[in-house]
């Protein structure tokens, strides 16, 4: 009989016996005897499993019991509960530690589905035996925290954990930490001995101490020790402090002074060295190095760089070699903490100075008549070997010569306070200056004026042996000078220069004609009228007076003559506007309108005194008709004032000579009108031929002084005066060009009988002046300010202006001046051209500043900038700017031979002054630093890898000192890095190799790292990756980062 039937048997025998009625279960409890076991230790727990049905016990109950056996393992798997509806099992733990979950089942026909329980067997640790683990970072910054893990393995490789502990409430296995530093400053936090801490192990079997390293940077050396393990299972890790951020820079410059010669070869050297707070090099940072270079005459230049630190917490560079001198800000700028910066001025100084050029701006100019303060500015520039300026140098200046060719020059030329010869220093750009004054000549209406009047001078600079001559010149000319400007004066070939060319009109013949003027006011009785406040003569002398104010009191008089019955000459010709005023105040108003007389008076004074160059003008002021003396225009019959019987109805009232016929007030009849014919004016005066019989009455004879009563003489008349001079505008048109005089007369506050109004208009426009109406003060003194501005003057003259470039002179020589520039056209830079007059604030417009492109007149065959300026005037400044780039080396003076401003319809010239540039071929290297470059990181072996990995890289490296290369190698994801090779290098050296013997050693993916380190760059590196296929026991590593 087999088993199986066994089997049958007795399940049915115990189904016979079961009782009728036999509880079915409904729940099953597992409980252990033993919470904890020591795995290995061989102790048991004894296992119990109750089965009951309402808490009543269920006995016979098959229960199986199972459990992973990885943790141990069950004495029965299956058990029967007996009539108190429990049965029991022993566990026995493994060797590992952990929690054992044993699981009882019950399975029964009536239940849907089994009924299970489990029970949680916490298996400890055994005692301490090895380090298993110590997880730490091996770099931190010193003086920070960092955490050291540390896993202690029984000797099954179970986690020495507190668990059990944890639960009893008992003290758990410790580790013990202790660390020295680079100044015994490295502590554990919480630590009683700041050097030295036990810490317990936790729950998940971990000990952690923390960690503050020291603060200076260097190796912290950490001894470890678990509890109940020996010295020899106790181990020793070194934790690296690394400079933290940036908190100080240092620098150390080379030479100290930062003052190096603009040689081309001589650099200034900078090391730079970030710190930390506590003073330790910050390595890896990055510092932003800003340079602004400062050259005379140029624009600044700006370069920046952001380069990083090595692992000495340095930056080196070098700044320069330079051509030209010039000054340098280097500023430096930890990028992680803009207020760690250092700034330092380094200079670029001259050489040896070897040469001058000598110029001057004008080279030709007004002489001192024309323009008082007329200067021309010369100007050495003394350099040395490469055109840089050269300062603190004596030039010495004299006039050798002084040629006037006959003229009459009355003050001769000087330089500086007066003098012959003189001397100066020359400054930061070179340049020594001093101001020549030209000669003066004589002026317009003195003796031995000439309009061509010209003066040269030879001038000399003289600088230790070199010797410059240039000739200048001064003319009274009559109307352009120029001046001319560079910028800037010392350039680098390739680049651009500015050059302006300014033209003035300051020229003699430009200025206004000086004005000869004679005032003629009103002062008969009718100007005491109080219809214009307060009076007619007040504000008629007040208009007056404004327009003494609008006179150029350098160059114009006034005069003044009044009239009533009479007329007198109150002022002569002044340019004081005082005494002119105070006669003007000084009138009276009394008597009659004797316009004719005023006329004569103040034209026959013109004529008499004025100037021949001068403006002359008669402006006459009344208030009402004429009255006395008749027709200006010398209307109808003329009675001469040279009769023997003159009239008494006013000589002895008025003192006036009057002739044969007395007329007064309304007895003046403009349908039959006479004249006072006056016997002493220049022919043609007319003839005084025809007697005309008077009327009968009182008359003075003024051949016997004596009067006689109720006599009806003769009188000589004239018929045909109005044609000749006794006309007051003939007379005023009389004579050579200078000699003729403008009439203006004013009506004011009455208004004029319109014949009156009508004659003085002839009268006035036939010399060209006008009559103009005032009715009051305001009206009287805008006619004045009118009549002022047409007075004055305006001279222009044409102007063409001709920049020629075909030849250039470089170092003396003549060379085709494309070969020198070529034209840059800009908008807004090159052409500009703009005019306007100093006259006002801001100064008055004439050409709006504009741009012209030029391209197209500077061809190879005639490279030339016209300019056709047009007319210019008194006071105006025409200006050009144009843009050239310079393509040669040298002492270039900009305009070629041929460069002339022509004016006055080509009759006049001027040449453009000398003006100089300096070119060179500048070596301006600016900031420089050195590279380390490890690259092409390859294996050169075969695979699979199982004896030796082979390595080779290539090395670019452009410093000065030594390059050390660490080679790494890891085999467990970067974790850990072990250094298993060295090596040197120069700039010389180009590549590396180096081979790593993995005999021995456990398989898995390798990382092989090369890492470079030099004083003067950022370290570099590369890293590669290849699967190792030997294997063997490996050992513990330690991370580097």
């Amino acid at each position: 009989m087999d088993r199986w039937t066994y089997a049958c048997l007795a399940m049915g025998l115990l189904l016979l016996a079961a009782p009728a009625g036999a509880l079915i279960p409904d729940d099953i409890t597992l409980t252990s005897d033993t919470p904890w076991l020591t795995a290995g230790s061989g102790e048991t727990a004894t296992i119990t499993v109750n089965v009951t049905n309402s808490n009543d016990p269920v006995s016979g109950a098959a229960v199986d019991l199972e459990v992973d056996s990885a943790y141990g393992s069950i004495s029965r798997t299956h058990v029967v509960t007996g009539d108190d509806g429990t049965a029991t099992a022993v566990f026995k733990p493994g060797t590992r530690s952990g929690t054992a979950t044993i699981t009882a089942t019950v399975s029964h026909e009536e239940l849907d589905k089994p009924l299970t329980d489990s029970v949680e067997q916490q298996i400890d640790h055994e005692k301490p035996y090895r380090i298993a683990n110590i997880l730490y970072e091996p770099e931190v910054t010193a003086g920070e925290t960092t955490e050291i893990v540390v896993q202690v393995a029984d000797r099954y490789g179970n986690l020495v954990d507190g668990r059990r502990e944890s639960a009893e409430g008992s003290d758990p296995e410790e580790v013990f930490f202790m660390v020295g530093s680079p100044t015994e400053n490295a502590t554990f936090i919480g630590a009683t001995k700041p050097d030295e801490i036990e810490m317990p192990v936790n729950t998940a079997g971990d000990a952690i101490a923390t960690l503050r390293v020291d603060t200076v940077a260097g190796e912290n050396l950490v001894w470890i020790q678990p509890a109940l393990i020996g010295f020899s299972g106790s181990r020793s890790i070194s934790i690296t402090g690394l400079g933290g951020l940036p908190a100080d820079i240092t620098q150390a410059v080379a030479p100290d002074s930062g003052s190096v010669p603009a040689d081309g070869k001589t650099k200034v050297s900078f090391t730079y060295t970030l710190l930390d707070e506590f003073g330790n090099p910050s390595a890896g940072q990055g510092l932003w190095v800003n340079a602004t270079l400062k050259r005379l005459s140029q624009p600044d230049e700006q370069e920046s760089r952001l380069l990083n630190t090595n692992a000495h917490g340095q930056v080196m560079i070098t700044y320069g070699p330079e051509d030209s001198v010039g000054m340098a800000i280097i500023t430096a700028t930890a990028a992680a903490n803009a207020n760690v910066s250092n700034s330092t001025q380094i200079e670029f100084t001259s050489t040896d100075p070897t040469n001058m050029l000598l110029s001057a701006s004008p080279q030709s100019m007004p002489s001192r008549d024309v323009k008082g303060d007329s200067v021309s500015q010369i100007r050495a520039k003394v350099m040395d070997i490469r055109g840089n300026p050269v300062g603190d140098e004596t030039v010495w200046f004299e006039i050798l010569s002084v040629n006037f060719d006959g003229y009459n020059q009355t003050e001769g030329p000087c330089i500086g306070e007066g003098l012959n010869k003189t001397s100066a220093i020359t400054n930061d750009n070179g340049y020594a200056l001093v101001e020549f004054s030209p000669g003066s000549f004589a002026r317009e209406g003195e003796s031995g004026w000439s309009e061509t009047a010209t003066g040269k001078a030879i001038v000399r600079a003289k600088w230790g042996n070199v010797s410059r001559d240039i000739e200048l010149t001064w003319k009274n000319y009559p109307y352009l000078s120029v001046e001319t400007e560079v910028s800037p004066e010392t350039v680098a070939v390739n680049d651009t220069v500015d050059v302006t060319i300014r033209l003035k009109g300051d020229g003699w013949a430009l200025q206004p004609d000086p004005i000869d003027v004679v005032l003629v006011i009103d002062r008969s009785g009718s100007m005491t009228g109080t219809d214009v406040s307060p009076t007619r003569m007040k504000a008629a002398q007040a208009a007056a007076n404004d327009f003494v104010d609008k006179m150029n009191t350098t160059r114009d008089r006034v005069a003044l003559v009044s009239f009533a019955f009479d007329a007198t000459l109150d002022q002569e010709l002044t340019n004081d506007p005082g005494e002119i005023e105070e006669a003007i105040n000084s009138l009276s108003a009394n008597g009659g309108t004797n316009m004719r007389l005023a006329y004569y008076t103040a034209i026959e004074y013109l004529k008499e005194n004025g100037r021949p160059n001068a403006v002359k003008a008669v402006i006459l002021m009344g208030d009402g008709n004429w009255n006395y003396h008749g027709s200006p225009l010398a209307k109808g019959i003329g009675y001469a004032d040279n009769n023997r019987y003159l009239a008494d109805g006013g000589y002895d009232s008025y003192g006036a000579p009057l002739s044969g016929y007395y007329w007064s007030g309304s007895s003046y009849s403009f349908s039959s009108e006479k004249y006072e014919w006056y016997h002493d004016l220049p022919d043609p005066k007319g003839d005084a031929n025809v007697q005309r019989e008077l009327r009968k009455g009182s008359w003075y004879d003024s051949l016997t002084n004596t009067w006689v009563n109720y006599y009806e003489p003769d009188s000589w008349t004239c018929d045909n005066g109005q044609s000749t001079n006794q006309n007051m505008s003939m007379y005023a048109n009389s004579g050579e060009e200078t000699e003729k005089v403008k009439i203006y007369s004013i009506g004011f506050a009455s208004e004029l009988d319109s014949n009156v109004e009508r004659d003085l208009a002839v009268l006035s426009e036939a010399t060209g002046g006008n009559y103009v109406w005032a009715g009051n003060e305001a009206e009287l003194r805008n006619v004045y300010t009118t009549i002022a501005g047409e007075l004055k003057t305006e001279a222009g003259v044409d102007t063409e202006l001709e920049v020629v470039f075909e030849n250039v002179e470089v170092n003396g020589n003549l060379t085709t001046g494309t070969n020198v520039f070529d034209y840059v056209p800009e908008e807004n830079v090159s052409t500009t051209i703009e005019s306007w007059v100093d006259n006002e604030t801001p100064p008055y417009v004439i050409i709006p500043r504009h741009t012209r492109d030029d391209t197209a007149n500077w061809t190879a065959e005639n490279p030339h900038l016209p300019f056709n300026i047009g007319t210019v005037r008194l006071g105006q400044t025409w200006e050009t700017t144009f843009r050239l780039a310079v393509k040669t080396e040298g002492n270039i003076n900009i305009f070629g031979p041929g460069s002339t401003i022509s004016f006055n319809n080509g009759t006049d010239s001027l040449e453009l002054p000398d003006t100089f540039i300096t070119a060179l071929p500048l070596n301006n290297t600016g900031m420089d630093f050195a590279v380390l470059e490890i690259t092409n990181l390859n294996f050169t072996g075969t695979e699979p890898v199982d004896e030796f990995f082979p390595v080779t890289w290539d090395l670019n490296y452009t410093g000065l000192y030594g390059v050390t290369e660490d080679v790494f190698y890891s085999n467990d994801n970067e974790y850990t890095w072990v250094k298993f090779d060295t090596l040197s290098a120069t700039n010389e050296t180009t590549s590396g190799e180096s081979t790593l013997d993995v005999r021995g050693l456990p398989p898995g993916e390798y990382i092989i790292w090369v890492r470079g380190y030099a004083p003067d760059t950022e370290d570099a590196s590369a890293k590669i990756t290849r699967t190792v296929t030997a294997g063997a026991t490996g050992s513990a590593y330690i991370r580097i980062q």
